[in-house]
């Protein structure tokens, strides 16, 4: 069998394990996954070492010694690239190329991107040059990513996985694989189980404002304080619950890393890992711009978003204003519309044309294969011979 080599976009989880279709990769392949975090990010690193998950398929690239050794015992491979662009990862790209390797794009897990906000760019801006040493970061930062998108790319990859019809550059393939985004296998997953009886609920979709690992090495700040944050937030979804009658079932962000959780929730349902099956279950989603909403997208189910003043002062405003429009759903500010009264006929509204656009736009291709993303894949690559 051929070897699968899958280059980890950061500190490989058990549910990457699962979304990568590493089981049912397996039967078809030799799988085997590099991560480059201890290499690229040594800091964030010690952070989230205890969070790995170590699977046989699994190596750490501590350096560039680590590469060397690995591919040296390496021939042709079919290589899944979800590594950003920097100098460190297009060198060991240009390694796996000289052995004539089959390079795979993955363009599945799409969302709209939103527009530079220029007096919000200005703001980032003067905060950064009184700071050298963050201005000098990130300054660093921004040359190395255009530099390395741009002059000194790699060769463009072989294959594009496709998971909506928003995915870009598809008349640079030859060969295009027309699939859907990993938020969809959960779906078909999960969609004929039988209907939990309980009582009727909706679902907020946290993102970890406060604590989230990818803030560190996308070098994100923090949108928000823990203490405004979930004052304002706690106080809403106690509103909610009163005026609607529906419980609040809290869907804790799979990444989330904070502690402090079980004290700030004492009043909620709250769980982790289930995210799919409390928005299949519920009447309606809560969120803010979670790209969990490819649940509430697929099953069907009102989505209600929050902001609040301190949010819409943050990075993250475009990014919730983004998914508003594109569903044409309910923005509710917590910080204003505390004493105002909810409508909840209104709120449970659905824009069915919305909801299909962004469905065919973000989440599947239209006609694709109603099968494991990862299924769809095996398949092409054998129907087409790349397999040697």
């Amino acid at each position: 069998m051929r070897k699968i080599l899958i280059l980890s976009p950061g500190p490989f989880s058990k549910r990457d394990y699962d979304r990568f279709g590493i089981a049912l990769l397996k039967k078809n392949f030799v799988v085997k996954i590099l991560d480059f975090t201890a290499w690229i990010y040594p800091d964030f690193w010690k952070e989230c070492l205890n969070t790995v998950y170590k699977c046989e398929e699994y190596k750490v690239i501590r350096n560039k010694n680590d590469f060397l050794e690995f591919n040296s015992h390496l021939g042709s491979v079919i290589v899944i690239d979800c590594l950003q662009q920097n100098r460190k990862t297009n060198w060991a790209k240009k390694q796996l190329r000289k052995k004539n390797s089959l390079f795979v794009r993955l363009d599945i897990n799409l969302y709209k991107f939103e527009k530079v906000n220029v007096f919000r760019f200005l703001k980032k801006l003067i905060n950064l040059i009184i700071t050298p040493k963050e201005f000098l970061y990130s300054l660093f930062r921004f040359f190395e990513q255009n530099y390395y998108n741009g002059i000194k790319k790699t060769h463009p990859s072989d294959i594009l996985v496709l998971g909506g019809l928003v995915s870009s550059d598809k008349s640079k393939f030859k060969n295009k694989i027309y699939a859907h985004c990993m938020d969809y296998d959960v779906y078909l997953d999960i969609k004929n189980k039988p209907k939990n009886n309980v009582s009727p609920y909706a679902v907020f979709l946290d993102e970890d404002m406060i604590t989230h690992p990818d803030y560190s090495y996308l070098n994100y700040e923090v949108p928000v304080s823990e203490f405004q944050y979930y004052s304002i937030l706690i106080k809403f979804l106690k509103k909610f619950e009163t005026e609607t009658g529906l419980q609040i079932k809290f869907a804790i962000h799979p990444k989330s890393c904070n502690t402090n959780l079980p004290n700030l929730l004492k009043d909620f349902d709250y769980s982790k890992g289930n995210t799919a099956e409390l928005v299949k279950n519920s009447s309606a989603v809560l969120l803010h711009s979670s790209t969990s909403i490819s649940y509430a997208i697929l099953f069907k189910k009102p989505t209600i978003f929050l902001t609040s003043n301190e949010l819409i002062k943050s990075w993250i405003r475009p990014r919730i204003d983004n998914f508003v429009k594109m569903t044409n759903s309910k923005l509710i500010n917590m910080s204003e519309d505390l004493n105002k009264q909810l409508d909840l006929q209104s709120l449970l509204e659905i824009n069915e044309v919305k909801y299909k656009n962004y469905l065919e736009q973000y989440l599947k291709v239209p006609n694709s294969p109603d099968i494991p993303l990862w299924e769809i894949f095996t398949k092409y690559i054998k129907s087409k011979q790349f397999e040697k």
